[in-house]
């Protein structure tokens, strides 16, 4: 049986170099002690999202596209007077003089990995950038960890490279909230910008659960009852800032309502709005994506009309002064009594065209794109609504799914068209909310696109035509398809339709290369046709994956994207 190790790294000091025997035999006992709770079903560190192995091996990441710059054929040279081959220190000092810095020693740098930051107090800090060192203490082993940052997916997502004692070469992915975080970044050679160069840029989390009312997480274990709301911590958890955020987007699940409802989202200490941020059926599970602004004591708060449980994960949050702009969800358009249209509901296959700028906070000149909740109300058989850019032709990307009778919405990012409006068409007859929760201005890191779809398995487009079989996760390439630039993409926003699923369960989105992210994007019961809107960040190949535990037909539509 072949243990994981864990990499403890040495220098080339002769005092350093007496020690490793003693550190090797430890991290050995570590790493014995955590196979054993792994077989029994614990959490150990070799589960957290911190441990996203891309490749290992000098070979094997050369051919998967992850290079190491020319490490292999120089690592029996000693790069800063450190232990030559597998080791951590040699190999980002390697990096160091690549990119500029002199193959001399620091006269400050002493001892194992663990000093390294220390040895550098003036060039570290916790801003990660490409071409720093990643920095642990003895929080990653007895005696620290270096490795060299490749990319800076957000503020709390990296990508590293590394080389380890007694280990192998590997390319990982780090997020903070897998646990191992780096302790610090050293700034000695960088080669590219902090996130933080962009202080308005929107900040893509890996998704983190906030609250849970099945099991008392973040709120009492208890069914939030009919008429009454649950308040969220967001700020000062899973990486977000404790002052600071302006906006939160958060993929909110509504499990056995006992009645047909809706919900609102809302700053905590402002007045409720009168628009829906979710609808749901009674019994079952709905599952929509909600943007929300936060309030001064860093909560949101989330009202049901009907008796539910609620669970709400974090995917992504806008700080103050952020690119996100906009108040209090504002209604602009309601069939039912005339607002913005005329009193009349959409026939089926109708259209209506809904000008923008000017309302709700939304600027005449500057803006980029709109954030929307768009709302079907009774329609008269089961169907979809789109929304477009006014004057453009209508795309085959339906944004919001809804049942007969029944009421849903979908959080749309949409293009202003001719007049600065955007076009709404309904397959059914139906009465139809717009709801403005947000907008973009010209230039921000949010670009909206025409919605178009990417893949169809009903269709055979980018999958063969038929059910995406249970726990299948197919690879659907978005950069550099549908819109989206071939360089500069952090995440992408995407709608996700299940279509006819053989059994009740649910569909994951996560980057393409990483591991299944722990909770799920869309929730669906056996048979039925569900949407959500979801933003997830693209993998190092330009894809994303879309993981359904029971077989389905699946659909992606590309709404727009996320760039550096």
């Amino acid at each position: 049986m072949r243990l994981a190790r864990h990499p403890h790294e040495q220098d080339g000091h002769p005092s350093t170099l007496r020690t490793a025997a003693r550190s090797r035999a430890l991290a050995l006992l570590v790493a014995v002690v955590s196979l054993l709770v792994g077989t029994v079903g614990l959490a150990g560190p070799a589960r957290s999202a911190e441990w996203i192995v891309l490749c290992t091996g000098y070979d094997p990441c050369q051919a998967a596209g992850y290079p190491n710059t020319g490490y292999q054929a120089n690592a029996m040279t000693s790069w800063w007077r450190q232990s030559t081959g597998h080791n951590c220190t040699n190999y980002v000092a390697y990096r160091l003089v690549q990119n500029g810095l002199p193959n001399v020693k620091p006269a400050s740098l002493s001892g194992n990995a663990l000093n390294w930051g220390p040895s550098f107090p003036a060039q570290t800090n916790t801003s990660p950038a490409v071409g720093s060192i990643a920095w642990w203490d003895t929080s990653f082993s007895a005696t620290g960890h270096v490795a060299y940052v490749e990319k800076v997916l957000s503020a709390s997502d990296i990508i590293v490279s590394e080389d380890n004692w007694g280990g192998d070469f590997r390319w990982r992915r780090v997020t903070l909230t897998g646990g191992r975080w780096p302790k610090g970044f050293i700034h000695l050679k960088d080669q590219g910008p902090t996130v933080a160069t962009d202080t308005r840029a929107w900040q893509v989390a890996a998704p983190a659960r906030l609250l849970d009312t099945r099991t008392g997480v973040g709120a009492p274990l208890a069914r939030v009852p009919s008429g009454s709301a649950v308040t969220v911590q967001v700020t000062g958890r899973a990486g977000v800032p404790a002052t600071g955020v302006d906006t939160v987007l958060l993929n909110v699940n509504a499990t056995g309502p006992a009645a047909a409802g809706y919900l609102t989202a809302h700053a905590n200490g402002t007045t409720q709005p009168g628009s829906r941020a979710m609808s749901y059926a009674a019994g079952g599970a709905t599952t929509t994506l909600v943007l929300s602004r936060v309030g001064t004591d860093g909560k949101v708060r989330l009202y049901t009309s009907a008796t539910t449980d609620l669970s709400a994960d974090l995917v992504g949050w806008s700080p103050t002064g952020g690119y996100v702009s906009g108040g209090a969800p504002t209604r602009v358009l309601d069939t039912r009594n005339g607002v913005g249209t005329p009193k009349a509901r959409l026939a089926a296959g109708g259209t209506l065209t809904l000008p923008l700028l000017g309302r709700a906070g939304v600027p005449m000149t500057g803006v980029g794109a709109v954030l929307l909740d768009v709302s079907a109300a009774a329609p008269s058989a089961g169907g979809f609504l789109t929304t477009w850019p006014a004057g453009a032709a209508r795309p085959a990307a339906p944004q919001t799914r809804y049942e007969a009778a029944g009421a849903a919405t979908g959080l749309v990012e949409a293009q202003l068209g001719t007049g600065g409006a955007v076009t709404i068409h309904s397959t059914a007859q139906t009465d139809v909310l717009v709801d403005v929760v947000g907008w973009l201005p010209t230039g921000a890191d949010q670009v909206a696109l025409g919605p178009t779809p990417v893949l169809d398995s009903q269709a055979g487009l980018g999958y063969p035509a038929g059910r995406v079989a249970a726990g299948q996760a197919p690879a659907v390439p978005v950069v550099g398809r549908a819109g989206v630039p071939t360089t500069g993409v952090r995440a992408a926003v995407l709608t996700v339709t299940v279509v006819s699923p053989t059994a009740a369960g649910y569909v994951t989105a996560y980057p393409s290369g990483s591991g299944e992210t722990p909770y799920a994007t869309v929730k669906y019961a056996s048979g039925r046709t569900v949407t959500n809107t979801v933003l997830v960040p693209v993998g190092l190949d330009g894809s994303v994956r879309v993981k359904t535990s029971a077989a389905a037909y699946l659909r992606v539509d590309v709404q727009g994207y996320v760039r550096w």
